[in-house]
């Protein structure tokens, strides 16, 4: 009893100290419960990868062959660290043969991707940036490239696309999700998904750009301003994003007037005017080499499909992402204007709410094809598109419905 009083007493007269001792007690005895629930992970994924490189091929067949597109300054150039400790081994127990590319600067995976040739398969270890990049790559071949799979380990810091196929997380739900990832490459599950089309409109005396391909999201507003400045309260740690918009809801610097012309056709299930067919793979896994794509002849005809329809806006934020439309089932552009003026409260409320996921945005017109005419543009005019910044411009959109095939688990699919 004397004991436990001196003990009380030592506590009260040393509260400081003991806060901060009971603190990192409490922060060892999580980490240490943290990294043994990841090994039992890892554990078990390693057995259910080894069943399938245990499993017999023929001997005439060499082990399947994926390029791995890796960022290794991803996440702050964490990604390479967490790919050779959770994704690396399990394609490699699953008897697949990986070689590995890493980038080298920023657009250096497209280059890779355009030049590839010997593989079947087409790993990207990233973020939504270096996504972009090999779709970007991928779709600008025009020998039917886009037939082979295309797997996603979201190894970045914004991974958009990635969680919209594995559920995301951060600690033990993280690696749940590369583990996930990972194991959806090695079962071969995949999946159609839908890409947009962004062509710079220029005038007959300019030289035309390249397209760039996109699978998430175009934004130009304050909303994306805001996101852009983060990186500025890292201070703050995991409370960066609530505080970039409390700090910056009242600047004049951001775009709060995004102003412009919208001209746009609607939705098309499919007609001669629009369709395209894609060439057939019989094989499960194919070598990735040149061929000829097909093109589809149709005999249905849609009038309306080539109707342009014509809208002025102007907004604090505008989106355009692929999504499908209502219950009917047809592909199609959404596009979100959002609000022309917020009061401060709004804007951070509406900010706190996008970072949970929460968007209340729910009307948006529904297009196939989509011509944005800024009414101001220059380098200090910034648009957003799949996280990558560009100034903007007049573009037009297309959205390319079932245009790249992604490695997914069908068991939990997530739209």
């Amino acid at each position: 009893m004397e004991r436990l009083i001196k003990f009380s007493k030592t506590i009260r007269n040393n509260w400081k100290k003991s806060a901060v001792g009971v603190f990192a007690l409490y922060y060892g005895a999580a980490t240490i419960k943290e990294k043994y629930e990841i090994n039992l992970l890892m554990r078990a994924a390693c057995r259910e990868a080894v069943k399938y490189g245990d499993s017999l091929i023929p001997m005439e067949r060499n082990p399947t062959l994926v390029t791995v597109i890796l960022n290794p300054v991803a996440n702050k150039r964490k990604a390479k660290r967490d790919f050779e400790k959770y994704c690396e081994p399990l394609l490699h127990l699953a008897g697949l043969q990986v070689d590995v590319i890493q980038t080298t600067s920023e657009g250096n995976a497209k280059e890779i991707v355009e030049t590839l040739r010997g593989t079947e398969a087409i790993i990207v270890a990233g973020g939504d940036g270096t996504f972009s990049e090999t779709v970007t790559g991928l779709l600008r071949r025009n020998d039917g490239a886009n037939q082979f799979p295309l797997g996603i380990l979201p190894l970045g810091r914004t991974n958009n696309f990635g969680n919209s196929l594995f559920e995301g997380g951060k600690g033990v739900e993280r690696v749940k999700q590369l583990i996930e990832a990972s194991m959806a490459i090695i079962k071969g599950d995949t999946v159609w998904k839908d890409a947009m089309k962004i062509e710079p409109m220029v005038h007959e005396e300019e030289s035309s750009s390249r397209p760039i391909y996109a699978m998430t999201s175009l934004e130009w507003g304050a909303f994306r301003d805001t996101m852009a400045k983060r990186d500025k309260y890292w201070f703050y740690g995991s409370l960066r994003d609530y505080a970039s918009y409390i700090f910056n809801g009242y600047k004049e610097s951001l775009n709060w007037n995004c102003s412009g012309v919208i001209k746009y056709t609607p939705p098309c299930a499919g007609c001669n005017n629009c369709i395209q067919k894609k060439p057939e793979v019989k094989r499960k896994w194919s070598f990735f080499m040149p061929s000829a794509p097909e093109t589809a002849t149709t005999t249905v005809v849609n009038p309306e499909c080539a109707i342009l329809q014509e809208l002025c806006f102007k907004t604090s934020n505008l989106r355009i992402r692929p999504q499908k439309f209502g219950q009917s089932e047809i592909p199609s552009l959404s596009v979100v204007i959002g609000k022309n003026k917020y009061s401060y409260s709004e804007f951070v409320s509406e900010g706190w709410q996008r970072i949970n996921g929460i968007d209340d945005n729910n009307k948006s017109i529904a297009a196939r094809t989509v011509e944005l005419i800024p009414n101001e543009s220059g380098p200090d005019v910034i648009i957003d598109i799949d996280r990558e910044e560009f100034e903007v411009k007049p573009v037009k959109i297309t959205l390319l419905p079932h245009i790249v095939k992604v490695f997914c688990n069908n068991n939990k699919m997530v739209m």
